[in-house]
């Protein structure tokens, strides 16, 4: 995590400060030469690097909040979904929904569009805070869904965590971030660093601590709380993981057909939560590593003025926030339930244009392999619902053919026929267990 004073970012010294100031210094000969105004050639903001700039943050801004919204929408719509574990990567996608609200808007649009703060003094305070919080919500879920991995896969025979316990974890993530940011709206403020912001009156949003070894302490305490403690911990406890996983069999666990399945699905989820740690890593480390390397030399004017700053915290700091929209992706590449309820999304979208009056009917993956006189009745007119198993009885029906590129999907829309309760009662035979496979991918 970091603070960016100049662009709102909620870094302690601006990463960007000594640069803009530098620009000040000597893009004006006279205080009468001073206009408000920035000329691309005589600064980094080229044409060709704002324009890859907006593509970038854009990008990263649309892709993550309809990805975690998905996922929201996924867990929250989806019975089976209602997992404890789920529970932890809704709030991970609550986090990161957050931080692509709050951090990339406030990042680059005052730094690179305005460079000034325009939303005054109460935004602030606000948007630093709410920076801080979301990331570390995300960094504390990530902590939280390793533990509870660890356990389930390391102590099979110990009870699970319960939904309740699960909400007062999430519960504790949200009031840890809250007290660890706690101290960043007290010294959020408007300054005028520069001759440039003095004489065109405008202000940056940054934080004045009283002293600089103060600030330089919360920053470090930041890094820990933010990155080492999250990585130590995924690191630990996913290594022992694997190790259990492929190494032999998990501790009071017997070894039968049933438990061997088990076994491939946990490697599965081993292979899944080993991704995201390495792409937590790798989004994060950059960022982290020129946080301590401007920290060391924030009053190394020389170091500051290299004219690649810039560039080089405009890279990390995008890496960072494009860790909002990864976590989505990976769940849908590599988890079935998740991509299941990807594609019934976007296949309900397709069909949305449809009345009120008449409803999809489909039928779930889970009935393959099952005769479909037993879930119809001999004279297939019955209704069948187990497992997500859904077999509507029509009175009319309609099909209708969506075109999605290369792929066309049928969409059979059903006006429900009226029947009474004994007749229904005779046409709806016993239903098939769904295969053991299906409780487990």
């Amino acid at each position: 995590m970091f603070y960016d004073s100049e662009n709102g970012l909620g870094y302690n010294h601006s990463c960007i400060n000594c640069h803009n100031d530098s620009y000040y210094r000597y893009n004006f000969t006279d205080v009468d030469d001073f206009i408000c105004v920035f000329h691309d050639e005589d600064d980094i903001s080229t044409s060709i690097f704002k324009v890859s700039v907006y593509v970038m943050y854009i990008t990263v801004f649309v892709t993550a909040l309809v990805g975690n919204g998905l996922v929201c929408t996924v867990v929250q719509t989806t019975a089976r979904m209602k997992t404890v574990t789920n529970y932890f990567i809704v709030n991970l996608a609550v986090g990161d929904i957050l931080m692509t609200l709050f951090c990339v808007p406030f990042s680059f649009v005052p730094t690179l569009l305005l460079r000034y703060w325009p939303f005054g003094a109460f935004m602030c305070k606000a948007v630093n805070f709410s920076q801080a919080v979301s990331v570390l919500v995300s960094a504390y879920t990530m902590l939280a869904i390793s533990i509870d991995r660890y356990i389930i896969i390391m102590h099979p025979l110990k009870p699970r965590l319960s939904k309740t316990a699960a909400k007062l974890v999430v519960f504790a993530v949200w009031s840890g971030a809250l007290v660890t940011a706690a101290p960043i709206p007290i010294v959020s403020k408007l300054q005028r660093p520069s001759l440039w912001h003095q004489t065109c009156e405008v202000d940056i949003c940054g934080e004045v601590w009283s002293s600089t070894e103060q600030s330089r302490q919360y920053t470090y305490a930041l890094l820990v709380l933010q990155f080492v403690l999250p990585l130590s911990a995924l690191v630990c406890t996913y290594t022992r993981i694997a190790h259990t996983v492929w190494g032999g069999r998990p501790p009071g666990e017997a070894q039968d057909a049933r438990d061997s399945r088990i076994q491939h699905s946990k490697r599965k989820m081993v292979k899944m939560m080993l991704t995201v740690v390495t792409v937590f890593i790798m989004s994060w480390l950059p960022l982290n590593i020129f946080i301590v390397l401007w920290t060391v030399h924030e009053n190394d004017d020389e170091w500051a003025s290299w004219p690649g700053m810039p560039y080089v915290w405009f890279a990390c700091h995008w890496l960072a926030m494009s860790h909002s929209c990864y976590n989505p992706m990976i769940y849908c590449y590599m988890n079935i339930r998740y991509r299941q309820g990807f594609q019934e999304i976007f296949s309900a979208l397709l069909c949305l244009k449809k009345k009120d009056s008449t409803r999809p009917c489909q039928r779930s993956s889970v009935c393959e392999g099952i005769p479909m006189s037993e879930l119809m009745g001999v004279n297939g007119t019955g209704t069948a619902n187990r497992r997500g198993i859904h077999v509507c009885r029509c009175q009319t029906s309609k099909s209708t053919a969506v075109s999605n590129g290369s792929k066309s999907i049928t969409c059979t829309f059903c006006t429900p026929k009226p029947a009474s309760r004994s007749s229904a009662a005779s046409l709806t035979p016993p239903v098939r267990a769904a295969s053991v496979r299906s409780q487990f991918f």
